[in-house]
């Protein structure tokens, strides 16, 4: 269905997969868990005429409640600005799910404290004093503070990150948690799992050419799509093994471009090995 390119801004015919998926911290790898194309019509279930789509947040927070239903662990979920919502912030916090998610820094401050705002996050921190943080040894700056937003029931951590400290260096990325005692080192942290998220993509796109659909029909694209995420899951669970058996705990997974190409091979060589045992011989 038609969705806005943020690139182009203007709007382009395609699909909206999301994807909840489970981080190894220590491996720095994703293991998608379950993936939804953003295209359910929801105009039959509400009565309303014309189509209706399920909204990005409301797709995130039903599979995460099914998974709940599952006996999947209610872990911290981590996600980037397009959920940044208030009404996800709270389906979030009353499904008791601790949450560290981006938002832009244009989020209009309320309260502070017992103090009644009307400013933009980046204003509210741009005078506030920052400590360093780290991260798998990478070094960076953040202030914090409790604070409440414009036409929010709840109050909210917030963590602006910048790359120096001086104040002259404005912060380049803004985080809310719903964990007010969590620290900015932690909040930090756990924003920063969400590379695995990028990789994931990055690889189903190379490995698996889910750029371009080479199918048109909505069962069709679901289908090549589950296949993709599947065999991804599958290389997941690989590199995982392969890195549990290296005495080096720190060393990192195989890249599953390399797993990927090996099984091309072998699956390469033992079609010629049954081609060579299958010929007549020759004199």
């Amino acid at each position: 269905y038609n969705w806005h390119d943020h690139v182009s801004n203007g709007y382009v015919i395609g699909h909206k997969l999301l994807v909840v998926g489970i981080v190894d911290r220590k491996r720095r790898v994703l293991i998608p868990v379950a993936w939804e194309i953003l295209h359910r019509d929801l105009s039959e279930e509400t009565g309303i005429n014309g189509p209706m789509h399920e909204k990005g947040w409301e797709v995130a927070a039903r599979l995460l409640k099914e998974l709940a239903t599952f006996g999947f662990p209610k872990l911290t979920v981590t996600a980037d600005s397009w959920f940044a919502g208030e009404e996800f912030f709270d389906a979030l916090d009353d499904a008791q799910f601790a949450f560290v998610i981006e938002i832009k820094s244009n989020r209009n401050v309320a309260r502070w404290g017992r103090r009644t705002l009307g400013i933009r996050v980046d204003d509210f921190f741009s005078d506030k004093r920052r400590t360093m943080i780290q991260f798998r040894r990478k070094k960076k700056f953040a202030a914090d503070a409790v604070l409440r937003f414009k036409d929010a029931d709840r109050s909210l951590k917030v963590v602006a990150v910048a790359n120096h400290k001086p104040l002259d260096d404005k912060a380049f990325a803004y985080y809310v948690s719903n964990k007010l005692t969590w620290s900015a080192d932690k909040i930090w942290g756990l924003s920063r799992d969400r590379w695995g998220i990028e990789v994931q993509f990055r690889e189903l796109k190379q490995l698996f050419t889910l750029g371009e659909a080479a199918v048109r029909s909505k069962q069709a694209v679901e289908t090549s799509i589950s296949v993709a995420a599947i065999a991804l899951t599958v290389i997941r669970l690989e590199q995982l093994a392969d890195a549990d058996t290296n005495e080096n705990q720190h060393v990192r997974p195989i890249p599953a471009g390399t797993i990927v190409r090996d099984l091309q091979v072998e699956s390469m060589l033992l079609s010629i090995s049954k081609l060579a045992s299958n010929s007549e011989p020759r004199h």
